[in-house]
């Protein structure tokens, strides 16, 4: 069933007016109210106002962050135990960096690390992941005084 928002009721003198259901009173368009009117004329206008809030409600997005999300490649999806996965909207796996795959994160985790990795590929880069252990090498290379060249 079809929810409608303006319907019709008769007065005590024969005339019809057009009910906002909304907003519990007689309903208006362009500034006039919609009432003492003849049956065929307000049976038209409740169907031009339902179907233009018909047309308002299919135009407006249903969620700012849903329509936010679906722009980018990669979102996030709720697990059955409570946590998010990373995943690619175009292939719907879970993404993987560093031979890690990213679907036991907490909800603040998963959405900065969507949030980067759509800026990154909105900017046309690759997403580098630091390899952890070759970051400390480097550090404790530095500290030691030594500068030692690493395989790229």
């Amino acid at each position: 069933m079809v929810y409608k928002r303006y319907g019709l009721e008769e007065s005590s003198d024969g005339t019809w007016h057009v009910i906002d259901y909304h907003e519990g009173r007689t309903a208006e368009m362009h500034g006039t109210v919609l009432n003492r009117l003849p049956h065929d004329v307000a049976t038209d206008l409740m169907i031009i106002l339902n179907a233009e809030e018909k047309r308002k409600a299919e135009a407006r997005p249903q969620h700012t962050k849903v329509h936010l999300m679906a722009t980018g490649r990669y979102s996030r999806r709720k697990n059955l135990n409570n946590y998010w996965a990373v995943v690619d909207a175009v292939t719907g796996q879970a993404i993987v960096v560093d031979g890690v795959v990213m679907d036991m994160l907490t909800d603040e985790d998963a959405e900065a690390l969507v949030e980067r990795l759509n800026l990154k590929d909105e900017e046309g880069y690759r997403l580098v992941v630091p390899d952890i252990a070759a970051e400390q090498q480097i550090i404790e290379t530095l500290r030691a005084g030594f500068l030692i060249p690493l395989a790229q």
